[in-house]
């Protein structure tokens, strides 16, 4: 039985967000708050991306490497990257994602039976984002995923 866990911005004080805008835009030395949260997140995805080294047991253990971009005015680009460590395979996929008119709470879950988490998509059943199992990592990806589509929202 998952889990399932959303981010939390909503939840946040003006003061809380503008405190958490603060610091990954001097974190990521920017004065624009969608580059310092695409930033933010294109740093976890990096940090916490789920390799084959994480997978042992596995038949077939896989690198899953993400990254995100903004592609239009209210689009988010999200370019996945699989390869294989046994037959040196490379699969390469794009997934947009129209940010107007959706939920802008992220949704995760980091199943204990398994080696990642699992960044979900409005539907919260498709799995957008994988990266290796870390509660927290999961949490704060999805927070800042969370903001970035509201900022984005906004225009």
């Amino acid at each position: 039985m998952s889990s399932l866990c959303f981010a939390e911005p909503a939840a946040l004080t003006s003061d809380e967000q503008l405190n958490y805008l603060t610091q990954l835009k001097q974190q990521h030395a920017t004065a624009d708050n969608r580059t310092a949260l695409l930033a933010e997140v294109n740093s976890l995805l990096a940090q916490h991306a789920l390799r084959a080294g994480y997978q042992v047991g596995y038949s077939n253990p896989q690198d899953f490497l993400y990254s995100v971009n903004v592609a239009k005015q209210g689009e988010l680009l999200i370019r996945e990257e699989i390869r294989s460590s046994q037959n040196s395979s490379l699969e390469v996929r794009s997934h947009r994602i129209n940010v107007f008119g959706i939920d802008p709470f992220v949704n995760y879950d980091c199943p204990p039976q398994g080696v990642r988490c699992m960044i979900f998509a409005e539907d919260k059943n498709t799995a957008i984002l994988t990266i290796v199992r870390n509660q927290q990592a999961a949490k704060d990806l999805a927070r800042a995923l969370s903001y970035l589509i509201r900022n984005m929202q906004r225009g």
